[in-house]
């Protein structure tokens, strides 16, 4: 009886159909490419959207941002292990919501909410973060406003300081009747601040590395029984791997030289090999804040040169992890002449360059995944060069959520003429005009490019009823506005991309309502069984349905017209982009003209300082320089010649511009 009641606990059974094992193998030449947005609780909604996708396509290369990043990972291992003849890789998706939503341990209402496991200092807090999230996701009206709801928790999680304050507040207020009135909450209220909020947020949240969750299991807590998140993931990476829980962790490298298919050789990719060469691709978005930029994982810019100090790290992960970091990771050493010497000098001592593609995946993942105050920041190390020469030093950097900078990195595995589709998962926002569409993709190019709207105005009927009632109240308009505003800051260029001729109908848009995912990581179980099946389920199959060809087929329309698409854009932004190319490298105003430069530097340095580039040119290589030059003119004079003859033009127009490679 134990084993038959606990069964749909573990699987979700008992709420929604689950969907059918992974016994399907796609052909062995038709891949696709994943790219997944962050959203903390949301995430629920990707293993079983990435089930359905890996029934007819092998994933190539797999991309994602916070939560993305972890749904990547665990894909990303999933295909590993078939790629070497595992075939239960994909059972750990399809049973990660119901996991997620069995009752959990300590008596919380899931799984996946003991994951979040705050340090002791920070319990409170977290305590009050979830219930906020809870009241302000609530689609019910009520007579009473949030704030008031939210105050009651608060006096009661912080009642000592409270009855403090209140003791206070009588005191001063004796023998006013009228002034105990306002003295005696006020009071209550700065005693909660002074002597309860302040201390936690103190001990609980700077001081546990500027967040309430590490991620790790805490001490006194079993991981098998009453794992942390970190935990959770490692065991999920190296079960759908193949590996057993103690074995090596699953690598970037490990994944780049995964065999074709079980039984062919492995694949010897090393660090800076092309991309393409890599049998199985994933990259991860995360923020360095200190620096004020996203970076790309696994590392690989020679610029992009960060340390990590093993004790540390110990505190977010697992011993076994950082051990094998350790066993691979080299001491810091100066990589060019603007690094300082290692020493005491720099405070490089004990620590040890963190690994490119020897990186552990869990490791990459838990970088994407800090969501600000949420989960704690991670420390890495990097040389801090705006100090003067002499004096440079190894300096902390803080590490927080990929999001903040690339919440949806549609753009990661883009290119010129696409041998394979990359599909985009966006978690969104229903439209309030069209309430019963739950997953929507594009049916052809010419859908999905005009702009979403962020429905803040009380004005707009479309416009959540509460917002609206804030029609006569100006500082909640206000408040509506500036939350608007650092949403765009944070995502318009997401919702830029997804508006190109060349992705919006690859982009499924999940359209989340209010409560479902988010930062809702208290959420029902119920709730996350039905967004794993509403919205996973039905978009993975949406995928299939449109990219995946029937056997004696060459390609489905949409596969066909996303090629052409892309052929037609690429024309217009290199038409764009070369325009001017040719009258700009002959021009004498107050410039040599290229060629002539490049024939002066047969002769000379063309370039100022001691690297590679400063020397003069061989012969062959400035014939090389002359011909691609002169190949660059014919071609943007084709382009002149056939520009009445452009057959398609995307809306809106793209342009090519040199950037960043994050």
């Amino acid at each position: 009886m134990t084993v038959q009641k606990s069964a749909p606990l573990d699987t979700g059974e008992d709420f929604v159909e689950l969907p059918e094992p992974l016994t399907e193998r796609p052909p062995a030449d038709r891949f696709c490419d994943l790219v997944l947005t962050g959203g903390v609780a949301s995430g629920v909604v990707y293993p079983w959207a990435i089930l359905e996708i890996a029934r007819a396509f092998r994933f190539k290369s797999i991309g994602g941002t916070s939560v993305g990043a972890m749904a990547a990972a665990l894909a990303a291992a999933a295909e590993y292990g078939r790629r070497n003849g595992y075939d239960d890789g994909f059972e750990v998706l399809r049973r990660a919501p119901g996991d997620l939503a069995k009752p959990g341990p300590r008596g919380l209402r899931t799984k996946m909410l003991s994951l979040f496991q705050p340090a002791p200092d920070g319990q409170r807090l977290f305590d009050l973060f979830v219930g906020a999230v809870d009241i302000y996701g609530e689609t019910r009206r009520s007579r009473v406003p949030r704030w008031l709801r939210l105050l009651w928790p608060i006096l009661s999680s912080y009642r000592v300081p409270a009855l403090w304050g209140a003791a206070l507040g009588l005191l001063i207020g004796r023998g006013n009747g009228a002034g105990l009135l306002l003295t005696i909450p006020v009071c209550a209220l700065l005693a909660v601040v002074w002597l309860g909020l302040r201390p936690d947020l103190i001990k609980g949240l700077v001081k546990n590395d500027l967040g309430l969750c590490r991620g790790k299991t805490q001490p006194g807590r079993d991981p098998k029984t009453d794992p942390g998140l970190v935990e959770w993931l490692d065991k999920g990476i190296q079960l759908a791997a193949g590996l057993g829980r103690e074995d090596a962790p699953l690598t970037f490298r490990d994944l780049w030289s995964a065999p074709a298919s079980p039984g062919a050789p492995r694949v010897a990719v090393r660090d800076g090999d092309e991309r393409r060469l890599r049998s199985i691709n994933l990259e991860l978005i995360t923020t360095n804040v200190t620096h004020g930029r996203p970076y790309r994982l696994p590392l690989q810019d020679e610029t992009d040169r960060v340390y990590f100090e093993p004790e540390a790290l110990r505190l977010f992960f697992p011993d076994r992890v950082v051990d094998a970091m350790v066993k691979v990771a080299r001491p810091y050493a100066p990589a060019s002449e603007f690094d300082p010497p290692a020493g005491e000098a720099a405070k490089s001592e004990g620590l040890l360059e963190l690994p490119r593609g020897d990186l552990p995946i869990l490791v990459a993942a838990r970088l994407s995944l800090s969501f600000p105050l949420l989960f704690s920041a991670v420390p890495l190390w990097a040389v801090d060069h705006e100090m003067p020469r002499k004096d440079r030093q190894l300096k902390r950097c803080w590490f927080s959520d990929g999001g903040l900078c690339s919440n949806f990195p549609i753009h990661l595995f883009d290119a010129a003429v696409p041998r394979w589709p990359t599909f985009g998962l966006w978690l969104g926002q229903r439209n309030p005009f069209r309430r019963n569409v739950f997953v929507w993709l594009p049916e052809t190019h010419l859908q999905g490019s005009r702009d979403s709207w962020q429905r803040f105005d009380p004005t707009d009927p479309g416009t959540p009823v509460q917002a609206r009632e804030r029609a006569d109240k100006p500082l909640g308009f206000l408040a509506g506005f500036l939350l608007a505003a650092g949403l765009t800051a944070k995502d318009w260029q997401d919702h830029s991309a997804m508006r190109l001729a060349t992705a919006r109908n690859r982009v499924a848009r999940l359209a989340l309502r209010p409560g479902e995912g988010e930062l809702h990581i208290g959420m029902p179980r119920k709730r996350i069984l039905r967004m794993a099946r509403r919205y996973g389920t039905a978009s993975g199959k949406l995928f299939v349905e449109r990219y995946a060809d029937a056997p004696g087929e060459r390609a489905t329309p949409a596969w066909q017209e996303q090629r052409w698409v892309r052929l037609q854009a690429l024309l217009v932004g290199l038409r764009g982009w070369l325009k001017g190319a040719a009258s700009a490298a002959a021009s004498q105003a107050h410039a040599v003209p290229m060629g002539e430069a490049i024939d002066d530097a047969r002769h000379g340095p063309p370039l100022r300082g001691g690297d590679d580039g400063a020397r003069a040119l061989s012969d062959e290589e400035a014939e090389q320089l002359q011909a691609l030059l002169a190949g660059i003119e014919q071609l943007e004079e084709r382009f002149r010649v056939n520009d009445a003859r452009q057959p398609y033009k995307p809306m809106p127009a793209p342009e090519l511009r040199l950037r960043t490679p994050v």
